[in-house]
């Protein structure tokens, strides 16, 4: 008689706490935020101050420091005339893929 009592007020219990799983489960979520409630993203060029805007602002101008450079070898360089590459330091180590 004990277990039959357990084991009817233990699944009552068990329902009711399903209960209010259940409907809060059957809510709707929203698919995307609509940017008049929340309001719009900054633009991380107003944010960004000290050299995180010049990084910023050189790359808008199409000066990234981490994309390489391609300068083209001209057909009349000569060592009188020679291609110049610009360059921060007094020497320079230059790649060239030419085919001679």
């Amino acid at each position: 008689m004990a277990q039959l009592t357990a084991r009817t007020v233990l699944s009552t219990i068990s329902k009711r706490t399903l209960i209010p799983t259940a409907i809060a489960g059957r809510r709707g979520l929203a698919t995307e935020a609509s940017p008049e409630d929340y309001g719009y993203y900054p633009d991380p060029l107003e944010h960004a101050t000290g050299r995180e805007k010049k990084m910023l602002l050189a790359r808008l101008a199409g000066d990234d420091r981490y994309e390489p450079k391609v300068y083209y070898r001209a057909e009349s360089s000569t060592k009188e005339r020679p291609n110049l590459v610009p360059s921060h330091f007094p020497d320079r180590i230059i790649g060239c893929m030419c085919e001679f």
